[in-house]
């Protein structure tokens, strides 16, 4: 069979971590008959040339190519893509790793859409990766029709070989800083085919200690912005004047020339080092960067530009600490189902970094400004820069959910309202509002919300972007915290939203039952009636219930005895009700109904339990015998009661008490009235398709766990999820 794929590794001084990304490629379920792999080593002065010649001998899909020290990636790329065999051709750096079904996935897009170019999702490890890209799918993408392609620059994309070819596209070869990005944007103006891998990470992007990662080496400012120039060479000869060049100009103008005056790197610049930056910059900005151009970048881009342009460098580290000290703080409101969706209410302000108050905005006739030193704002060219009145309707809050074990992000629905709160003196801060909509059902990419989900906001702030988790709550919000039973192409499943052990929000369905016994707090009394069947329970919870109901494994529970295990079920209740509310919030409601037999005897408690044997939780009522009849109680108000009766029985006549231990010896041997039978109602079966009722059903395996807290602790803990970077 023909070679489908040819992915091209240039390697260099990696012997510390070469083998994970080896075993990567041997992991792809695409056939080794429909791809090759070709490992270009630059001259390694490490034993990284020997471990791919030891590690790759019998292979015989991997090949390895020695040369001389060219410098960086792009000669090894280069002739990777010479050896090449394959239609198509993927780019791997050799410290990163591909996903299982990375290769199968890209080629299937390809072939389906006849793609030039693929771009599979990306993860960062330690890396902020592209994330709006790959939020929804795309196929005939090109850089005029989709701006968003700009967002992904980097090589790790696979490629038509054919298309490479007819239009020459070669990587500049040597130290060339920038060479990914020159090659992307003579490939993406060279077509109009260009397809995203949106559900399925690709490729995992690794940020290592000590070796790789050359684009982490120091920027020389005359190479870096000669590289710079030499993408505007390439828009300049490629793309006619007007809109869609400036604003090809403004991207790299933004992100790469005036990216270097902002960052933790750049104030750590002494000031003589950022006056030559300062000189370089403004002169190719002045030469190569029109108006029109300019006027596209936000507004902290624009106050950096006219900064720049004054030439003063103590202003532009100014700038840049102002700029690294624009935060924002996000707390949540309020919870509140809906069906399979949890609507998380959250609050986000502006504030600094450094001090976590809010960030103020200056109003002055009219306008609005940053709040900036009066020096800055004394220079004309930089005051007017410094307006933001366009600007403040657009801050953005955007929300963005990421599932343990993999940074990347599914954005949250979110429409946010906007507000100005006084502060005095001219000025105000910014608040937004708004609701965060989880839909568990289908929210990942059309796909069930599986394993444990952390969740961040992302607020904007003319171009100052700022990532926080979502983790402060108001005591409204953890009142109205509840969990939920959904249906979803899975079946149903327990979902529960809870703090990890870092305080941050997440929502999981594989933890334990133990929510269940938070969700008690309804205000509504169990009820016991006596049926044909036996004893039918209802115990209110305050859960959303799914829309129809899911079976639960029910277990009541004795001391010496044996339990009675049944199948319960969970369900909205069948009279409507006040919903039931917790300081201030208001709960969802929901009813576990199961019919056990009647307990034998009518001599202490049964302990009411849900969940199999692998995971029971005890729920706190205990089902007892009382002047009315069988009873749900409270298990903590039976205990003074036991005591209270001890008490009682040490005063009665010693004949009398043995005449007692002897009728609780023959309880606890087996006799009981003649209505009753042995047994009880047991744990949680769990949540299969099927439904439940009374003492029927067959049962089904309740959920694993996902990392539990201590037996005390309400709540199952999974590992702490994944951080975005900031």
């Amino acid at each position: 069979m023909d070679i489908a794929v040819s992915v091209v590794v240039p390697a260099y001084n990696t012997a510390a971590g070469i083998v994970r990304g080896i075993d990567s490629l041997r992991a792809q379920s695409l056939p080794r008959d429909r791809f090759e792999v070709i490992y270009v080593d630059d001259g390694s002065t490490d034993r990284t040339g020997e471990i791919l010649d030891s590690e790759l001998a019998d292979e015989p899909n991997f090949t390895v190519v020695h040369i001389p020290n060219s410098g960086w990636p792009g000669r090894p790329r280069n002739i990777g893509v010479d050896h090449a065999r394959g239609e198509y051709v993927f780019f791997m750096d050799d410290d990163d790793r591909l996903a299982p079904e990375a290769l199968e996935r890209m080629l299937a897009t390809a072939e389906r859409d006849r793609a030039d170019i693929v771009i599979g999702r990306v993860a960062g490890f330690g890396r902020n990766a592209p994330r709006e890209v790959f939020q929804r799918p795309m196929s005939n993408g090109s850089l005029r029709t989709h701006p968003v392609l700009l967002s992904t620059l980097t090589v790790q994309k696979l490629f038509r070989r054919r298309f490479l070819l007819d239009n020459g596209l070669r990587f500049a070869e040597g130290r060339v800083r920038l060479e990914d990005h020159m090659f992307m944007l003579r490939a993406y103006l060279a077509t109009e085919r260009v397809s995203v891998v949106h559900d399925y990470t690709c490729y995992h992007w690794i940020r290592n200690q000590g070796f790789g990662n050359i684009s982490f080496a120091p920027k020389e400012p005359a190479d870096f912005l000669g590289s710079v120039e030499r993408i505007f060479d390439i828009i300049d000869d490629g793309v006619e004047p007007g809109a869609f060049r400036d604003r090809l100009i403004a991207h790299w103008y933004r992100s790469k020339l005036l990216g270097l005056f902002q960052g933790r790197k750049f104030l750590r610049q002494d000031l003589d080092r950022v006056a030559e930056m300062q000189g370089i910059a403004a002169d190719l900005v002045r030469r190569r960067v029109p108006d029109s151009a300019a006027r596209r970048v936000n507004a902290i881009t624009r106050l950096r530009g006219a900064v720049l342009l004054h030439g003063d460098p103590a202003m532009l580290r100014a700038v840049a600490e102002f700029e690294a000290d624009i935060a924002h703080r996000s707390r949540i409101t309020g919870f509140r189902w809906s069906g399979a969706e949890l609507g998380v209410e959250v609050e986000s302000t502006v504030v600094r970094s450094s001090t976590g108050r809010p960030l103020p905005f200056r109003r002055e006739g009219g306008a609005a400004y940053w709040d900036l030193p009066d020096d800055l704002l004394a220079v004309p060219e930089i005051r007017a820069a410094a307006e933001v009145s366009g600007e403040l309707p657009r801050i953005s809050l955007r929300a963005f959910a990421t599932r343990s074990g993999d940074p990347a992000v599914v954005r949250l629905p979110l429409d946010p309202q906007h507000h100005q709160d006084p502060a005095g003196d001219g000025r105000f801060h910014v608040r937004l509002t708004g609701t965060v909509r989880v839909d568990t059902a289908g929210g990942n990419h059309g796909r069930p919300l599986t394993g444990a989900w952390g969740f961040h906001t992302r607020v904007d702030v003319g171009g100052a972007a700022d990532n926080a988790h979502l983790a402060a709550h108001t005591a409204e919000a953890e009142a109205g915290r509840a969990p939920a039973f959904v249906h979803s192409d899975l079946g149903g499943r327990f979902l529960n939203p809870y703090w990890n052990n870092e305080g941050r929000l997440t929502l999981s369905d594989k933890g334990s039952w133990r929510p269940l016994r938070r969700a008690l707090r309804t205000g509504a009394a169990p009820a016991v009636t006596r049926t044909p069947g036996g004893l039918r329970l209802e115990i209110p919870l305050a859960v959303q219930p799914a829309d129809t109901a899911v079976p639960l494994t029910v277990r009541c529970v004795r001391e010496g005895r044996d339990p009675v295990t049944v199948v319960g079920r969970v369900a909205a209740p069948e009279r409507r009700a006040e919903p039931p509310r917790a300081e201030g919030a208001e709960l969802p409601m929901a009813v576990l109904t199961a019919t056990v037999p009647v307990p034998p005897g009518r001599l202490g408690a049964w302990h009411i339990e849900v969940g199999d044997a692998g995971r029971v939780t005890r729920l706190g009522p205990v089902l007892v015998w009382g002047p009315r009849g069988w009873r749900i109680a409270a298990d903590s108000g039976l205990r003074p009661l036991a005591h209270g009766a001890k008490r009682q029985a040490r005063r009665l006549p010693a004949p009398v008490r043995g005449l007692l231990r002897g009728a609780r010896a023959l309880v606890r041997g087996g006799a009981g009235p003649a209505d009753g039978s042995a047994g009880a109602a047991a744990g949680l079966t769990g949540l299969g398709g099927s439904t439940g009722s009374g003492g029927s059903g067959s049962a089904v395996p309740a959920p694993r766990t996902h990392a539990e807290r201590p037996e005390a602790a309400d709540d199952a803990a999974p590992a702490p999820v994944a951080a975005p970077e900031k």
